[in-house]
């Protein structure tokens, strides 16, 4: 081989490598850069992500508290309603004494309905003062008791507020008060069932769903039965826990029969779980 040739090998092969080597840690340049841009999109797509979330949270919650604040103008008509018919009919004492305990729980009602969680003692404090109210407008025309499981500690359990009381309205007024004959009794228990787990019954002793929807002039072969706006917004703000959250929140309605399957009453229990995320974006 002449000299001549061997240089034009030797350059053409030192080229060869010049060029590999360039095009090698160019590809590595890119690939480097292809990495960080890679790592700085996830961080974004995480960043939005996260974004998302909290904006879903955050309207979930102002949609929560709009459907909640839906539920105090009907209910403080009815106590003014309840007012109303015993100043009209003279029962001076019993309109002082419902005005009283109209004004205690209005100003709880007020104070509470920013917030979606409120303790299980308020609730149940909130729910007793709503019980004398509509034993005071009927006359003490039914019993009521309250109960709650040993092991739940009442002061730091959070549950959603004003969510069993269109439940309870709607057991007075269309199972109770339609009931001619026999006693009338309405009960609210809650049980702990274990992982933030909650349970609620509200079960009362009157007609029956079937009976108080025919009594509502309610056509049930279409389907339609009788339901109050309250419990429809109830109903609404479960399916949001549940979307939002990915909690367990489930209700089920039953009708109570006795030996001879006569209706005798109705039974309302409601479960739902306040997660670790769902307490953290209720309670910011």
């Amino acid at each position: 081989m002449s000299a001549e040739l061997y240089i034009l090998s030797l350059f053409a092969v030192t080229a060869a490598m010049v060029v590999c080597a360039v095009l090698y840690f160019r590809s590595r340049r890119q690939l480097l850069q292809a990495r960080v841009d890679l790592q700085a999109a996830a961080t974004r797509c995480n960043f939005l992500t996260t974004e998302v979330a909290l904006l879903r949270r955050q309207l979930a919650d102002i949609k929560l508290t709009s459907l909640k604040s839906q539920i105090n103008p009907h209910f403080v008509f009815n106590c003014l309603n309840g007012i109303h018919s015993a100043v009209i009919t003279g029962e001076n004492a019993r309109a002082k004494e419902y005005i009283s305990g109209f004004a205690r729980l209005l100003r709880m009602v007020l104070m509470l309905s920013g917030r979606n969680l409120i303790s299980l003692r308020e609730e149940m404090e909130m729910l007793d003062y709503y019980l004398r109210l509509e034993r005071l407008r009927t006359n003490d025309a039914f019993d009521y008791t309250l109960y709650t499981d040993p092991a739940i500690s009442p002061q730091d359990t959070l549950v959603p507020g004003m969510l069993i009381q269109p439940f309870l309205e709607n057991a007075i007024w269309h199972g109770l008060m339609t009931k001619e004959e026999g006693n009338r009794h309405v009960s609210v228990r809650w049980k702990h069932l274990g992982d933030n787990l909650l349970h609620c019954e509200v079960e009362d002793n009157g007609i029956g769903r079937n009976l108080a929807a025919l009594r509502c002039n309610v056509d049930l072969k279409a389907g339609a039965p009788h339901q109050s706006k309250g419990m429809e917004i109830c109903l609404e703000r479960i399916e949001l826990y549940k979307n939002t959250f990915n909690s367990k929140c489930n209700i089920e309605i039953e009708d109570l029969t006795d030996a001879s399957n006569a209706p005798e009453g109705t039974r309302v229990s409601i479960t739902f779980e306040v997660s670790a995320a769902m307490q953290e974006a209720l309670t910011a």
